[in-house]
Protein backbone atom coordinates (compact mmCIF):
# COMPACT_ATOMS: atom_id res chain seq x y z
CA UNK A 1 0.00 0.00 0.00
CA UNK A 2 1.55 3.29 -1.10
CA UNK A 3 1.76 6.38 1.04
CA UNK A 4 -0.96 8.16 -0.96
CA UNK A 5 -3.52 5.33 -0.76
CA UNK A 6 -6.22 5.36 1.91
CA UNK A 7 -6.54 2.49 4.36
CA UNK A 8 -8.84 -0.37 3.37
CA UNK A 9 -12.42 -0.46 4.55
CA UNK A 10 -11.76 -3.61 6.58
CA UNK A 11 -9.14 -1.82 8.72
CA UNK A 12 -10.00 -0.96 12.34
CA UNK A 13 -12.15 2.17 12.67
CA UNK A 14 -9.47 4.08 14.50
CA UNK A 15 -7.07 3.52 11.57
CA UNK A 16 -9.45 4.48 8.77
CA UNK A 17 -7.78 7.83 8.13
CA UNK A 18 -6.81 8.97 4.70
CA UNK A 19 -3.19 10.17 4.33
CA UNK A 20 -3.62 11.67 0.89
CA UNK A 21 -2.39 15.32 1.08
CA UNK A 22 -4.55 18.14 -0.05
CA UNK A 23 -2.42 19.89 -2.63
CA UNK A 24 -4.36 23.17 -2.68
CA UNK A 25 -4.60 23.34 1.09
CA UNK A 26 -0.91 22.58 1.49
CA UNK A 27 0.09 25.36 -0.91
CA UNK A 28 -2.15 27.76 0.96
CA UNK A 29 -0.57 26.66 4.25
CA UNK A 30 2.95 27.25 2.87
CA UNK A 31 2.03 30.78 1.87
CA UNK A 32 0.55 31.41 5.29
CA UNK A 33 3.72 30.13 6.97
CA UNK A 34 5.86 32.38 4.79
CA UNK A 35 3.64 35.36 5.53
CA UNK A 36 3.72 34.57 9.25
CA UNK A 37 7.53 34.34 9.16
CA UNK A 38 7.82 37.67 7.34
CA UNK A 39 5.37 39.26 9.77
CA UNK A 40 7.21 37.93 12.84
CA UNK A 41 10.80 38.58 11.77
CA UNK A 42 10.14 41.61 9.55
CA UNK A 43 13.33 41.54 7.46
CA UNK A 44 12.24 44.57 5.45
CA UNK A 45 14.18 46.97 7.68
CA UNK A 46 17.40 45.17 6.73
CA UNK A 47 16.49 45.17 3.06
CA UNK A 48 15.62 48.85 3.21
CA UNK A 49 18.87 49.81 4.94
CA UNK A 50 20.97 47.84 2.45
CA UNK A 51 19.20 49.36 -0.56
CA UNK A 52 19.51 52.90 0.84
CA UNK A 53 23.21 52.52 1.60
CA UNK A 54 24.02 51.02 -1.80
CA UNK A 55 21.94 53.69 -3.54
CA UNK A 56 23.62 56.56 -1.70
CA UNK A 57 27.13 55.11 -2.04
CA UNK A 58 26.76 54.58 -5.76
CA UNK A 59 25.16 58.00 -6.34
CA UNK A 60 27.89 60.13 -4.80
CA UNK A 61 31.64 60.09 -5.37
CA UNK A 62 33.39 61.07 -2.12
CA UNK A 63 36.71 61.64 -3.90
CA UNK A 64 35.39 64.20 -6.38
CA UNK A 65 33.30 67.16 -5.22
CA UNK A 66 32.63 68.54 -1.76
CA UNK A 67 28.93 68.77 -2.56
CA UNK A 68 28.68 65.04 -3.29
CA UNK A 69 30.52 64.11 -0.09
CA UNK A 70 28.23 66.31 1.97
CA UNK A 71 25.19 64.89 0.20
CA UNK A 72 26.31 61.35 1.01
CA UNK A 73 26.77 62.23 4.67
CA UNK A 74 23.42 63.99 4.79
CA UNK A 75 21.70 61.00 3.20
CA UNK A 76 23.26 58.46 5.59
CA UNK A 77 22.60 60.68 8.61
CA UNK A 78 19.01 61.30 7.53
CA UNK A 79 18.21 57.63 7.08
CA UNK A 80 19.89 56.83 10.44
CA UNK A 81 17.72 59.47 12.13
CA UNK A 82 14.66 57.96 10.44
CA UNK A 83 15.52 54.54 11.92
CA UNK A 84 16.20 56.01 15.37
CA UNK A 85 13.00 58.08 15.52
CA UNK A 86 10.93 55.14 14.25
CA UNK A 87 12.42 52.88 16.92
CA UNK A 88 11.53 55.34 19.67
CA UNK A 89 7.96 55.73 18.41
CA UNK A 90 7.45 51.97 18.05
CA UNK A 91 8.57 51.44 21.65
CA UNK A 92 6.63 54.36 23.12
CA UNK A 93 3.40 53.69 21.22
CA UNK A 94 3.34 49.97 20.54
CA UNK A 95 6.04 48.21 22.59
CA UNK A 96 7.16 46.41 19.39
CA UNK A 97 10.47 45.29 20.86
CA UNK A 98 11.21 42.55 18.30
CA UNK A 99 11.26 44.96 15.37
CA UNK A 100 13.06 47.61 17.40
CA UNK A 101 15.90 45.20 18.11
CA UNK A 102 16.58 44.90 14.38
CA UNK A 103 16.34 48.66 13.98
CA UNK A 104 18.89 49.33 16.72
CA UNK A 105 21.35 46.95 15.10
CA UNK A 106 20.81 48.74 11.80
CA UNK A 107 21.45 52.09 13.48
CA UNK A 108 24.83 50.82 14.73
CA UNK A 109 25.60 49.46 11.27
CA UNK A 110 24.81 52.86 9.77
CA UNK A 111 27.30 54.43 12.22
CA UNK A 112 29.92 52.00 10.96
CA UNK A 113 28.95 52.82 7.39
CA UNK A 114 29.52 56.50 8.15
CA UNK A 115 33.01 55.72 9.51
CA UNK A 116 34.10 54.02 6.28
CA UNK A 117 32.38 56.27 3.75
CA UNK A 118 34.86 59.14 3.82
CA UNK A 119 38.24 57.36 3.52
CA UNK A 120 38.71 58.71 0.01
CA UNK A 121 37.92 62.23 1.15
CA UNK A 122 40.37 61.96 4.03
CA UNK A 123 43.15 60.71 1.74
CA UNK A 124 42.52 63.35 -0.93
CA UNK A 125 41.68 66.30 1.33
CA UNK A 126 42.80 65.58 4.94
CA UNK A 127 41.42 68.80 6.44
CA UNK A 128 37.94 68.31 4.96
CA UNK A 129 38.00 64.59 5.77
CA UNK A 130 38.79 65.32 9.41
CA UNK A 131 35.63 67.40 9.73
CA UNK A 132 33.54 64.63 8.25
CA UNK A 133 34.99 62.01 10.63
CA UNK A 134 34.63 64.26 13.67
CA UNK A 135 31.11 65.15 12.63
CA UNK A 136 30.26 61.49 12.17
CA UNK A 137 31.53 60.68 15.68
CA UNK A 138 29.53 63.51 17.22
CA UNK A 139 26.44 62.43 15.28
CA UNK A 140 26.76 58.82 16.47
CA UNK A 141 27.13 59.90 20.13
CA UNK A 142 24.14 62.24 20.00
CA UNK A 143 21.89 59.72 18.24
CA UNK A 144 22.95 56.90 20.59
CA UNK A 145 22.15 58.95 23.67
CA UNK A 146 18.90 60.09 22.11
CA UNK A 147 17.88 56.50 21.43
CA UNK A 148 18.63 55.42 24.99
CA UNK A 149 16.66 58.36 26.35
CA UNK A 150 13.77 58.07 23.93
CA UNK A 151 13.34 54.32 24.46
CA UNK A 152 14.00 54.58 28.21
CA UNK A 153 16.60 51.87 27.71
CA UNK A 154 19.26 51.47 30.37
CA UNK A 155 22.86 50.80 29.26
CA UNK A 156 25.16 50.66 32.33
CA UNK A 157 28.40 52.60 32.41
CA UNK A 158 30.42 49.39 32.21
CA UNK A 159 28.99 48.83 28.74
CA UNK A 160 28.42 52.41 27.66
CA UNK A 161 32.05 53.51 28.02
CA UNK A 162 33.46 50.60 25.92
CA UNK A 163 30.77 51.27 23.31
CA UNK A 164 31.80 54.90 22.90
CA UNK A 165 35.49 53.99 22.98
CA UNK A 166 34.89 51.53 20.15
CA UNK A 167 32.89 54.13 18.22
CA UNK A 168 35.68 56.65 18.73
CA UNK A 169 38.20 54.13 17.41
CA UNK A 170 36.24 53.75 14.17
CA UNK A 171 36.08 57.49 13.57
CA UNK A 172 39.39 58.72 15.02
CA UNK A 173 41.88 56.00 14.09
CA UNK A 174 41.83 56.89 10.36
CA UNK A 175 42.79 60.46 11.31
CA UNK A 176 46.09 59.17 12.73
CA UNK A 177 46.92 57.64 9.34
CA UNK A 178 46.64 60.82 7.27
CA UNK A 179 50.24 62.06 7.85
CA UNK A 180 51.54 58.64 6.72
CA UNK A 181 49.49 58.08 3.57
CA UNK A 182 52.19 59.41 1.26
CA UNK A 183 54.69 56.78 2.48
CA UNK A 184 53.14 53.44 1.49
CA UNK A 185 56.37 51.45 1.88
CA UNK A 186 57.63 53.02 5.09
CA UNK A 187 57.41 51.25 8.44
CA UNK A 188 55.23 53.82 10.29
CA UNK A 189 52.26 53.41 7.94
CA UNK A 190 52.59 49.62 7.79
CA UNK A 191 52.67 49.24 11.57
CA UNK A 192 49.85 51.76 12.01
CA UNK A 193 47.66 49.68 9.70
CA UNK A 194 48.53 46.54 11.62
CA UNK A 195 47.94 48.29 14.95
CA UNK A 196 44.22 48.91 14.44
CA UNK A 197 43.31 45.42 15.58
CA UNK A 198 45.58 45.71 18.62
CA UNK A 199 44.01 49.05 19.58
CA UNK A 200 40.55 47.51 19.22
CA UNK A 201 41.67 44.62 21.44
CA UNK A 202 42.70 47.01 24.20
CA UNK A 203 39.34 48.79 23.95
CA UNK A 204 37.46 45.50 24.03
CA UNK A 205 39.17 44.43 27.24
CA UNK A 206 37.57 47.41 29.00
CA UNK A 207 34.43 45.24 29.06
CA UNK A 208 35.96 42.92 31.68
CA UNK A 209 34.55 44.81 34.71
CA UNK A 210 31.05 44.65 33.22
CA UNK A 211 31.44 40.97 32.37
CA UNK A 212 32.40 40.12 35.95
CA UNK A 213 29.26 41.87 37.23
CA UNK A 214 27.24 39.12 35.54
CA UNK A 215 23.64 39.11 34.27
CA UNK A 216 22.43 41.09 37.28
CA UNK A 217 24.21 44.13 35.89
CA UNK A 218 21.67 44.49 33.06
CA UNK A 219 18.64 42.77 34.58
CA UNK A 220 16.46 45.91 34.88
CA UNK A 221 17.31 47.51 31.54
CA UNK A 222 13.86 48.77 30.59
CA UNK A 223 13.26 46.16 27.89
CA UNK A 224 12.25 42.48 27.68
CA UNK A 225 15.71 41.60 26.33
CA UNK A 226 17.72 39.30 28.52
CA UNK A 227 21.40 38.73 29.05
CA UNK A 228 23.48 37.87 27.00
CA UNK A 229 21.43 39.00 24.00
CA UNK A 230 21.38 42.45 25.53
CA UNK A 231 23.75 44.19 25.29
CA UNK A 232 26.17 41.64 23.77
CA UNK A 233 24.45 41.66 20.37
CA UNK A 234 25.63 45.27 20.10
CA UNK A 235 29.27 44.35 20.70
CA UNK A 236 29.10 41.38 18.34
CA UNK A 237 28.13 43.81 15.57
CA UNK A 238 30.98 46.14 16.57
CA UNK A 239 33.40 43.19 16.64
CA UNK A 240 32.46 42.17 13.11
CA UNK A 241 32.92 45.79 12.14
CA UNK A 242 36.45 45.75 13.60
CA UNK A 243 37.38 42.74 11.46
CA UNK A 244 36.01 44.38 8.32
CA UNK A 245 37.58 47.75 9.14
CA UNK A 246 41.02 46.20 9.70
CA UNK A 247 41.03 45.03 6.10
CA UNK A 248 39.34 48.11 4.65
CA UNK A 249 41.93 50.41 6.22
CA UNK A 250 44.64 48.60 4.26
CA UNK A 251 42.64 49.03 1.07
CA UNK A 252 41.86 52.72 1.66
CA UNK A 253 45.20 54.01 2.94
CA UNK A 254 47.87 51.75 1.47
CA UNK A 255 48.15 52.86 -2.14
CA UNK A 256 50.49 50.35 -3.75
CA UNK A 257 48.34 48.97 -6.51
CA UNK A 258 44.84 48.21 -7.65
CA UNK A 259 44.31 45.09 -5.48
CA UNK A 260 47.51 44.81 -3.47
CA UNK A 261 47.86 45.67 0.21
CA UNK A 262 49.59 44.31 3.27
CA UNK A 263 46.51 42.88 4.94
CA UNK A 264 46.81 39.32 6.22
CA UNK A 265 44.43 37.32 8.36
CA UNK A 266 46.93 37.47 11.20
CA UNK A 267 45.98 41.17 11.52
CA UNK A 268 42.83 39.94 13.27
CA UNK A 269 44.59 37.83 15.90
CA UNK A 270 45.04 40.47 18.68
CA UNK A 271 41.36 41.43 18.58
CA UNK A 272 40.10 37.85 18.37
CA UNK A 273 42.30 36.83 21.28
CA UNK A 274 40.85 39.65 23.39
CA UNK A 275 37.35 38.59 22.34
CA UNK A 276 38.18 35.06 23.47
CA UNK A 277 39.23 36.37 26.89
CA UNK A 278 35.85 38.12 27.17
CA UNK A 279 34.06 34.93 26.11
CA UNK A 280 35.90 32.87 28.70
CA UNK A 281 35.06 35.34 31.45
CA UNK A 282 31.40 35.21 30.44
CA UNK A 283 31.44 31.43 30.69
CA UNK A 284 33.15 31.48 34.08
CA UNK A 285 30.74 34.06 35.50
CA UNK A 286 27.70 32.19 34.18
CA UNK A 287 29.27 28.79 34.98
CA UNK A 288 28.33 27.64 31.50
CA UNK A 289 30.51 24.68 30.50
CA UNK A 290 29.68 24.96 26.79
CA UNK A 291 30.88 28.57 26.62
CA UNK A 292 34.07 27.71 28.49
CA UNK A 293 34.87 24.85 26.14
CA UNK A 294 34.27 27.04 23.10
CA UNK A 295 36.67 29.61 24.57
CA UNK A 296 39.30 26.90 25.04
CA UNK A 297 38.91 25.51 21.52
CA UNK A 298 38.51 28.80 19.63
CA UNK A 299 42.26 29.73 19.73
CA UNK A 300 42.91 26.91 17.26
CA UNK A 301 41.38 29.25 14.66
CA UNK A 302 44.02 31.85 15.55
CA UNK A 303 46.78 29.38 14.70
CA UNK A 304 45.18 28.82 11.29
CA UNK A 305 44.97 32.58 10.72
CA UNK A 306 48.65 32.93 11.62
CA UNK A 307 49.63 30.14 9.21
CA UNK A 308 47.85 31.93 6.34
CA UNK A 309 49.93 35.07 6.90
CA UNK A 310 52.09 34.73 3.78
CA UNK A 311 49.65 34.75 0.91
CA UNK A 312 50.61 35.46 -2.68
CA UNK A 313 49.42 39.05 -2.42
CA UNK A 314 51.60 39.80 0.63
CA UNK A 315 54.71 37.95 -0.47
CA UNK A 316 55.54 40.77 -2.90
CA UNK A 317 55.18 43.40 -0.20
CA UNK A 318 57.25 41.32 2.26
CA UNK A 319 55.51 42.68 5.33
CA UNK A 320 55.57 39.28 7.11
CA UNK A 321 59.36 39.24 6.76
CA UNK A 322 59.56 42.82 8.05
CA UNK A 323 57.25 41.79 10.88
CA UNK A 324 59.60 38.94 11.85
CA UNK A 325 62.74 41.08 11.53
CA UNK A 326 61.30 43.85 13.71
CA UNK A 327 59.73 41.73 16.46
CA UNK A 328 62.22 38.88 16.31
CA UNK A 329 59.59 36.24 15.52
CA UNK A 330 56.92 35.40 12.95
CA UNK A 331 53.18 35.89 13.49
CA UNK A 332 52.78 32.14 14.03
CA UNK A 333 55.41 31.98 16.77
CA UNK A 334 54.08 35.03 18.59
CA UNK A 335 50.55 33.64 18.33
CA UNK A 336 51.69 30.44 20.03
CA UNK A 337 53.38 32.50 22.75
CA UNK A 338 50.13 34.42 23.29
CA UNK A 339 48.14 31.18 23.44
CA UNK A 340 50.55 29.68 25.97
CA UNK A 341 50.10 32.75 28.18
CA UNK A 342 46.33 32.59 27.73
CA UNK A 343 46.14 28.92 28.71
CA UNK A 344 48.49 29.51 31.65
CA UNK A 345 46.07 32.16 32.86
CA UNK A 346 43.22 29.67 32.38
CA UNK A 347 45.13 27.08 34.38
CA UNK A 348 45.65 29.61 37.15
CA UNK A 349 41.88 30.28 37.09
CA UNK A 350 41.36 26.49 37.51
CA UNK A 351 39.52 26.14 34.20
CA UNK A 352 38.82 22.52 33.30
CA UNK A 353 40.96 21.14 30.45
CA UNK A 354 43.17 24.24 30.51
CA UNK A 355 46.22 22.10 31.34
CA UNK A 356 45.65 19.91 28.29
CA UNK A 357 45.19 22.95 26.06
CA UNK A 358 48.40 24.45 27.46
CA UNK A 359 50.22 21.18 26.84
CA UNK A 360 49.13 21.14 23.20
CA UNK A 361 50.17 24.75 22.64
CA UNK A 362 53.58 24.09 24.24
CA UNK A 363 54.12 20.93 22.20
CA UNK A 364 53.73 22.95 18.99
CA UNK A 365 56.94 24.80 19.84
CA UNK A 366 58.84 21.60 19.06
CA UNK A 367 58.44 22.27 15.36
CA UNK A 368 57.73 26.00 15.42
CA UNK A 369 60.62 28.37 15.98
CA UNK A 370 60.92 32.15 15.75
CA UNK A 371 61.43 31.86 11.99
CA UNK A 372 58.49 29.54 11.26
CA UNK A 373 55.81 31.05 9.02
CA UNK A 374 53.89 27.84 8.35
CA UNK A 375 54.19 24.13 7.60
CA UNK A 376 56.78 24.68 4.88
CA UNK A 377 59.19 26.38 7.28
CA UNK A 378 58.51 24.13 10.27
CA UNK A 379 61.52 22.80 12.19
CA UNK A 380 61.06 19.12 11.38
CA UNK A 381 64.67 18.00 11.09
CA UNK A 382 65.82 19.38 14.46
CA UNK A 383 62.85 19.66 16.87
CA UNK A 384 63.35 21.39 20.20
CA UNK A 385 63.36 19.41 23.45
CA UNK A 386 62.31 22.10 25.93
CA UNK A 387 58.62 22.15 24.88
CA UNK A 388 58.28 18.46 25.71
CA UNK A 389 59.95 19.03 29.06
CA UNK A 390 57.54 21.92 29.72
CA UNK A 391 54.57 19.70 28.84
CA UNK A 392 55.91 17.06 31.25
CA UNK A 393 56.06 19.70 33.97
CA UNK A 394 52.48 20.82 33.33
CA UNK A 395 51.20 17.25 33.41
CA UNK A 396 53.12 16.50 36.63
CA UNK A 397 51.63 19.58 38.28
CA UNK A 398 48.14 18.48 37.28
CA UNK A 399 48.86 14.93 38.45
CA UNK A 400 49.82 16.16 41.93
CA UNK A 401 46.84 18.46 42.01
CA UNK A 402 44.29 15.81 41.02
CA UNK A 403 46.04 12.61 42.11
CA UNK A 404 45.80 11.27 38.58
CA UNK A 405 48.05 8.37 37.64
CA UNK A 406 47.31 8.69 33.94
CA UNK A 407 48.81 12.18 33.88
CA UNK A 408 51.95 10.88 35.56
CA UNK A 409 52.30 8.34 32.76
CA UNK A 410 51.72 11.09 30.18
CA UNK A 411 54.32 13.26 31.90
CA UNK A 412 56.76 10.35 31.88
CA UNK A 413 56.23 9.91 28.14
CA UNK A 414 56.89 13.57 27.38
CA UNK A 415 59.87 13.60 29.73
CA UNK A 416 61.41 10.61 28.02
CA UNK A 417 60.71 12.23 24.66
CA UNK A 418 62.52 15.39 25.75
CA UNK A 419 65.43 13.35 27.08
CA UNK A 420 65.57 11.44 23.81
CA UNK A 421 65.80 14.66 21.82
CA UNK A 422 68.54 15.99 24.08
CA UNK A 423 70.47 12.75 23.97
CA UNK A 424 70.14 12.61 20.20
CA UNK A 425 71.49 16.12 19.81
CA UNK A 426 74.34 15.73 22.37
CA UNK A 427 75.29 12.06 22.76
CA UNK A 428 77.79 12.81 25.58
CA UNK A 429 74.84 13.51 27.88
CA UNK A 430 73.78 9.87 27.69
CA UNK A 431 76.51 8.78 30.14
CA UNK A 432 75.70 5.11 29.64
CA UNK A 433 72.02 5.52 30.40
CA UNK A 434 72.36 7.54 33.60
CA UNK A 435 69.97 10.30 32.47
CA UNK A 436 67.16 7.99 31.25
CA UNK A 437 67.61 5.88 34.39
CA UNK A 438 66.95 8.84 36.67
CA UNK A 439 63.93 9.89 34.63
CA UNK A 440 62.58 6.37 35.07
CA UNK A 441 63.43 6.43 38.77
CA UNK A 442 61.58 9.74 39.22
CA UNK A 443 58.51 8.38 37.44
CA UNK A 444 58.51 5.21 39.58
CA UNK A 445 58.76 7.23 42.78
CA UNK A 446 55.96 9.59 41.71
CA UNK A 447 53.66 6.75 40.73
CA UNK A 448 54.46 4.92 43.94
CA UNK A 449 53.52 7.97 45.99
CA UNK A 450 50.31 8.72 44.05
CA UNK A 451 48.83 5.25 43.55
CA UNK A 452 47.32 3.83 46.73
CA UNK A 453 46.92 0.17 45.77
CA UNK A 454 49.00 -2.98 45.28
CA UNK A 455 50.48 -1.66 42.06
CA UNK A 456 51.64 1.50 43.84
CA UNK A 457 53.12 -0.57 46.66
CA UNK A 458 54.98 -2.70 44.12
CA UNK A 459 56.36 0.44 42.51
CA UNK A 460 57.58 1.57 45.93
CA UNK A 461 59.52 -1.67 46.33
CA UNK A 462 60.98 -1.24 42.83
CA UNK A 463 61.96 2.33 43.67
CA UNK A 464 63.71 1.20 46.85
CA UNK A 465 65.74 -1.33 44.89
CA UNK A 466 66.60 1.27 42.25
CA UNK A 467 67.72 3.87 44.78
CA UNK A 468 69.78 1.35 46.70
CA UNK A 469 71.29 -0.03 43.53
CA UNK A 470 72.10 3.46 42.19
CA UNK A 471 73.79 4.46 45.44
CA UNK A 472 75.78 1.20 45.56
CA UNK A 473 76.80 1.60 41.90
CA UNK A 474 78.02 5.12 42.60
CA UNK A 475 80.06 3.80 45.54
CA UNK A 476 81.67 0.83 43.80
CA UNK A 477 81.97 2.02 40.18
CA UNK A 478 82.93 5.65 40.68
CA UNK A 479 83.46 7.85 37.60
CA UNK A 480 83.60 4.82 35.29
CA UNK A 481 79.80 4.61 35.42
CA UNK A 482 79.60 7.91 33.52
CA UNK A 483 81.56 6.79 30.51
CA UNK A 484 84.61 8.43 28.97
CA UNK A 485 85.53 12.04 29.80
CA UNK A 486 82.60 13.18 31.97
CA UNK A 487 82.55 16.88 32.96
CA UNK A 488 84.25 17.86 36.19
CA UNK A 489 81.02 19.12 37.75
CA UNK A 490 79.43 15.74 37.13
CA UNK A 491 82.36 13.95 38.74
CA UNK A 492 82.01 16.23 41.74
CA UNK A 493 78.30 15.43 41.92
CA UNK A 494 79.11 11.74 41.80
CA UNK A 495 81.24 12.18 44.92
CA UNK A 496 78.22 13.21 46.99
CA UNK A 497 75.72 11.01 45.13
CA UNK A 498 75.71 8.21 47.76
CA UNK A 499 74.84 10.71 50.48
CA UNK A 500 72.05 12.16 48.28
CA UNK A 501 70.73 8.66 47.60
CA UNK A 502 70.66 7.87 51.34
CA UNK A 503 68.85 11.14 52.12
CA UNK A 504 66.32 10.62 49.35
CA UNK A 505 65.65 7.04 50.43
CA UNK A 506 65.14 8.01 54.06
CA UNK A 507 62.90 10.99 53.24
CA UNK A 508 60.80 9.07 50.72
CA UNK A 509 60.46 6.12 53.08
CA UNK A 510 59.19 8.43 55.80
CA UNK A 511 56.80 10.11 53.36
CA UNK A 512 55.15 6.91 52.08
CA UNK A 513 55.65 4.85 55.25
CA UNK A 514 57.71 2.09 53.63
CA UNK A 515 60.57 0.57 55.63
CA UNK A 516 62.21 -0.81 52.51
CA UNK A 517 63.65 2.62 51.86
CA UNK A 518 65.36 2.57 55.23
CA UNK A 519 66.88 -0.74 54.16
CA UNK A 520 67.92 0.89 50.87
CA UNK A 521 69.62 3.72 52.77
CA UNK A 522 71.30 1.17 55.05
CA UNK A 523 72.40 -0.73 51.95
CA UNK A 524 74.10 2.37 50.58
CA UNK A 525 75.85 2.84 53.94
CA UNK A 526 76.88 -0.81 53.93
CA UNK A 527 78.23 -0.44 50.39
CA UNK A 528 80.22 2.61 51.44
CA UNK A 529 81.59 0.85 54.53
CA UNK A 530 82.46 -2.19 52.43
CA UNK A 531 84.37 -0.09 49.94
CA UNK A 532 86.16 1.84 52.68
CA UNK A 533 87.00 -1.44 54.44
CA UNK A 534 88.26 -3.01 51.24
CA UNK A 535 90.42 -0.01 50.41
CA UNK A 536 91.82 -0.03 53.97
CA UNK A 537 92.38 -3.77 53.75
CA UNK A 538 94.26 -3.39 50.45
CA UNK A 539 96.44 -0.68 51.96
CA UNK A 540 97.13 -2.81 55.03
CA UNK A 541 98.12 -5.79 52.90
CA UNK A 542 101.11 -3.85 51.67
CA UNK A 543 102.45 -3.85 55.24
CA UNK A 544 101.14 -7.15 56.72
CA UNK A 545 102.11 -9.95 54.34
CA UNK A 546 99.96 -12.63 56.01
CA UNK A 547 96.85 -10.48 56.30
CA UNK A 548 94.82 -12.68 53.96
CA UNK A 549 95.50 -15.74 56.07
CA UNK A 550 94.62 -13.87 59.25
CA UNK A 551 91.37 -12.58 57.73
CA UNK A 552 90.16 -15.92 56.48
CA UNK A 553 91.27 -17.54 59.72
CA UNK A 554 88.96 -15.19 61.62
CA UNK A 555 86.13 -15.87 59.20
CA UNK A 556 86.36 -19.62 59.69
CA UNK A 557 86.61 -19.10 63.44
CA UNK A 558 83.29 -17.23 63.39
CA UNK A 559 81.70 -20.01 61.37
CA UNK A 560 82.93 -22.62 63.82
CA UNK A 561 81.73 -20.56 66.78
CA UNK A 562 78.24 -20.25 65.29
CA UNK A 563 78.06 -24.00 64.82
CA UNK A 564 79.09 -24.58 68.42
CA UNK A 565 76.51 -22.12 69.69
CA UNK A 566 73.87 -23.91 67.65
CA UNK A 567 74.83 -27.24 69.24
CA UNK A 568 74.59 -25.66 72.64
CA UNK A 569 71.01 -24.67 71.93
CA UNK A 570 71.56 -20.96 71.74
CA UNK A 571 69.27 -20.67 68.72
CA UNK A 572 66.54 -23.03 69.96
CA UNK A 573 63.08 -21.85 71.04
CA UNK A 574 62.56 -22.13 74.81
CA UNK A 575 60.59 -25.19 75.90
CA UNK A 576 56.88 -24.63 76.43
CA UNK A 577 56.83 -21.64 74.15
CA UNK A 578 54.77 -21.76 70.94
CA UNK A 579 54.62 -19.35 68.08
CA UNK A 580 52.31 -16.49 68.76
CA UNK A 581 52.00 -17.17 72.55
CA UNK A 582 52.82 -14.63 75.24
CA UNK A 583 55.92 -15.71 77.23
CA UNK A 584 55.43 -13.15 79.96
CA UNK A 585 54.38 -14.00 83.54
Amino acid sequence: MGPDQPLRSDSPPELRVSVRPKRAGQAESDWRQLARWLYTNNPFYVISAWLVFVGLRSSFDTASETFQTGALMAGLAGYTLLLAVSACLLVRLGQVWDDVRSMLILVVLMFLALSVSFDDTLAANPRLGQWYFLGGLAFSIVVSEGLLWGMRLRLPVGFRVPYYLMSGLFFLYPLSLTPLVGQPHEAPLLWALFGFSSAAAVVLLTLLPAVRRGPEYVRDNGSPWRWPWYPWALFIILGLGVLARARYLCISFHFVGDSTNIFGFYFWIPFLLAANVILLEMGLVARHKGTIRVALLAPAVLVLLAVTGRGTMMTNLRFPERFADTLGATPLFLTLVALALFYTWCLWRRVALAGDALSISLALFCVCGPGTFGPRTAVLDDPAAWPLAAVAGVQLWMAFRRRNVVRVVVALGFGLGAAGLVLRQTPLLAYRGVVPFHILLGAVLLLGALVQDRFGRLLQYVGAVLIGGAGAAAVFCGPTVLGPKPPEWLQSLLGVYPALAMALAAAYGYLVGNRWYYLAAAGVVAAWLTKVGWLSYRALRQTVVGLDYLFWGMVFFLVALLISLSKAGAFRQPAGTERGEDTGG
